[in-house]
């Protein structure tokens, strides 16, 4: 993140917008620096590395007004040169520490979380499940690292629809083994009142995470020691974790398939997986439709899901699909948002226009926040500032220089994701939903 900066030389003298913005970033960044003019390329050259190694994030640069004018001063000849941190591994011996909990463990159950780098660790990953034959959930910003038609994958966890019947599954298992877990996504510490065993490229200053042991280091290479490790039998049987899939698969079935309200947005998300390519790069918005999307669409990639799972950002999902197509033009990129959160970033469908991202984008209609809503009256209160009145987002998308069009039926929801698909400016689809699904699935 680059800002500008009130110039240095006006700073003392002058109050208007003066804001310590360093300071201000500092506990939200991995690191976080106002740039003076001096070694600029090396610190920024910093920020990158800072940003990518270890566990990712962002990084601040303020620039001040009279340093962006100014030429690059001379280097400071003490400045000690930045040094990435050294490669660390688990010892030896908390390997076979962690083999042996593998080999007794007569219920383990892998939980895979984004303390890992993806694309890296995946080849790895699904050999050691392979070999290891041990049922596997992902959390939703790791979805696509296990391919979601592997025969040991199970569901997504951590607060997406049908969480509790996944629940009832951990409390069968006598061993979770975290494989990047970081519990920022978790919304129930169900990982507190089992042995946790944690595998990860850092390691979670959390009180309540507590892992029974942690391997912190190359993720890859440490799953590939454990592979190679002898493997005692587990009492999960086939026919077990096929009823658990057939019981998530009835729950997430909708009673409805379409009101005078709208579709069912429970049958639209998987009938949306079905249009799409299986390399589709989703990005999710979040509100009650993220919970239910989450659990319903399938992942097949690393890095093909993009949502917000910590903070849980509205507004989100319109900007990472114009991101994803930036980074990705050949694939398929689709937003899933609320009329809320599209309402919070309408402009940005002009960046679309702007930049010719042919993004699709779906959003999905019931004039309300209804995950607001549904906290509210599951408290006993009454809903209070959720309601909104209707937004013609397919009559605003031309404006915007976007294709739009409302989708009633399925054979209009259809076409439109087909034709949109293939277009060659940014699609909007205005879908309105009947809310139903989310009040029996969430």
């Amino acid at each position: 993140v680059i800002s500008a900066q009130v110039a240095t030389s006006m700073a003392p003298v002058l109050p208007h917008q003066r804001l310590d913005l360093e300071a201000l970033f500092r506990p939200i960044t991995k690191w976080s620096c106002t740039l003076t003019g001096k070694d600029t390329a090396t610190t920024v050259q910093r920020a990158l590395d800072v940003a990518v190694e270890g566990r990712p994030g962002p990084v601040y640069l303020a620039l001040p007004g009279d340093v962006a004018r100014m030429e690059e001063l001379a280097p400071d000849p003490h400045a000690a040169p930045y040094q990435a941190s050294p490669a660390i591994a688990p010892a030896a011996s908390d390997v076979d520490r962690a083999a042996r909990m593998i080999s007794e463990a007569r219920k383990p159950l892998a939980l895979v979380g984004i303390a890992v780098h993806p694309t890296a660790t995946r080849p790895s990953l699904l050999r050691w499940l392979d070999a290891a034959r041990i049922p596997v959930a992902v959390t939703p910003k790791a979805k696509g690292l296990v391919p979601e038609d592997h025969p040991l994958f199970l569901a997504t966890c951590t607060g997406m629809a049908g969480d509790r019947l996944l629940s009832e599954l951990v409390k069968e298992s006598d061993l979770l083994i975290g494989v990047g877990f970081d519990p920022t996504e978790a919304i129930r510490p169900f990982y507190v009142d089992r042995p946790f065993l944690s595998v990860a490229e850092y390691g979670v200053a959390e009180p309540a995470f507590i892992p029974a042991l942690e391997l912190i280091g190359n993720v890859p290479d440490t799953l590939e020691a454990l592979a190679a490790k002898p493997r005692g039998r587990h009492d999960w049987t086939s026919e077990a974790l096929t009823r658990f899939r057939q019981g998530l698969a009835a729950f997430l079935t909708p009673s409805l398939d379409h009101t005078r309200l709208g579709l069912s947005p429970a049958r639209l998300f998987g009938r949306l997986r079905d249009l799409t390519p299986r390399d589709t790069i989703l990005t999710v918005d979040t509100g009650a439709h993220k919970l239910l999307v989450g659990q319903i669409w399938r992942s097949y990639q690393p890095q093909s899901y993009l949502v917000s799972h910590g903070l849980s950002t509205m507004g989100q999902a319109l900007p990472a699909a114009l991101a994803a197509k930036l980074a990705q033009p050949d694939r398929a990129v689709v937003a899933v948002t609320g009329d809320g959160g599209l309402a919070m970033v309408l402009a940005e469908l002009e960046t679309a226009s702007r930049l010719e991202l042919p993004v699709l984008v779906v959003v999905l209609c019931d004039r309300s926040l209804h995950l607001i809503r549904l906290h509210q009256e599951r408290k006993g209160f009454q809903a209070a500032g959720v309601d909104f009145g209707p937004i013609n987002f397919a009559g605003i998308a031309p404006g915007l220089g976007c294709h739009g069009v409302r989708a009633r039926t399925w054979p209009e929801f259809d076409a439109a994701v087909t034709a949109g698909l293939t277009a060659e400016r940014p699609t909007v689809i205005e879908v309105p939903i009947d809310p139903t699904d989310y009040n029996q699935m969430l």
